[in-house]
């Protein structure tokens, strides 16, 4: 078998190739509106034909840009921040550039690690969950040259600009509504809030609900699953609440999957909802309204997040207004039957 010639290929094999000169190919991928369009057409089949790739590195010394937007997830295993992944990529495809996608894992050294890659790689603008960052990260951020976007919630202590909505109102208002119901023994089931503001500001928006409807807040009125959220955690979760010799009459859930797994659990164990025990849930998977007994929760877009974070980002570096900017998304209480 013949060896395969593994060599880069050039500018100047296309230039060969297509029986151009280098200055014409080269002016027809930098300045492709100079070219006639046979002559561009003759130069893209060639290309294709011989396998050419531009180098990007040398481009961008010449552009100053590198087309590339970072973006950190804290997990991709929920839909709510897939969702947002895909409203980035879905504003950034049309224009060309690519989205350099990196997940933390909840880990704050995770995300400082992914943020320092970005930025050695060039990239233009970096969009980041949250405002929980390591002090390493935020300096980072402080003095990178590009536009920063903290998404997913909104506070008064924004790198560049932020895209979200208000986590603690969301809480407040669920929590609100759940007492306005009847329900007298109400049970919070949340992630850990440690470097985690979103997940900081739902509990606070629940314990700030529940004492100022003159509600006690102790020890057995706040539950913690473990990050990621699941809906096995869910499951094994519900079954010991419903142990306690004081049962819950209400969980509001503070992620959505481990909400899931109580209605499962629920189901297969003949408890009724709501008749039993009502529950709320936080993100309106796909999911929620197709459940035996639809979920009432707290509607987030995930997506419209994503979208509007890149649009930002894709408008300063396109030349528009440098001011930084808040942007709030809102949120929506869908209320179904399960409370």
């Amino acid at each position: 078998m013949a060896q395969v010639d593994r060599k880069k290929v050039t500018l100047k094999d296309v230039s060969k190739a297509s029986g151009l000169s280098l200055i014409t190919v080269s002016r027809a991928l930098r300045q492709p509106e100079t070219v006639h369009a046979d002559t561009r057409a003759r130069i893209q089949s060639t290309i294709e034909e011989i396998g050419y790739i531009p180098n990007l590195t040398a481009r961008s010394l010449v552009s100053q840009r590198s087309d590339m937007i970072g973006v950190v997830v804290p997990i991709l295993a929920s839909s709510l921040f897939a969702d947002f992944a895909q409203g980035v990529s879905h504003v950034l495809e049309p224009r060309k550039q690519q989205m350099l996608l990196a997940v933390s894992d909840w880990c704050p050294k995770k995300e400082e690690e992914a943020i320092r890659t970005f930025i050695a790689r060039q990239a233009d603008a970096i969009i980041v969950t949250g405002f929980s960052h390591t002090q390493t990260a935020r300096k980072l951020l402080d003095s990178f040259s590009g536009p920063v976007v903290e998404a997913w919630n909104l506070r008064d202590n924004a790198i560049d600009s932020a895209v979200g909505f208000d986590n603690y109102g969301a809480a407040v208002e669920m929590t609100r509504y759940l007492i306005e119901r009847g329900y007298r023994e109400i049970v919070m089931v949340g992630g850990s809030s440690a470097n985690n503001d979103q997940a900081e500001d739902r509990r606070r928006g629940f314990v700030d609900a529940m004492r100022g409807a003159g509600r006690s807040v102790d020890e057995d009125t706040i539950v913690e699953f473990d990050n990621p959220a699941t809906i096995e955690g869910g499951l094994s979760l519900v079954e010991s609440l419903f142990a306690r010799k004081r049962r819950p009459d209400a969980l509001f859930f503070l992620a959505e999957l481990p909400a899931h797994g109580a209605m499962l659990w629920c189901i297969s164990n003949g408890v009724r909802v709501p008749d039993e025990l009502a529950i709320a849930g936080f993100g309106d998977l796909s999911l929620s309204a197709l459940l035996p007994v639809p979920m009432t929760t707290v509607q987030i877009r995930g997506r419209a997040i994503g979208e509007c974070s890149a649009n930002l980002v894709m408008e300063r570096l396109e030349g528009g207004a440098n001011d930084p900017v808040t942007q709030d998304i809102g949120y929506h209480l869908q209320i179904r039957e399960s409370t």
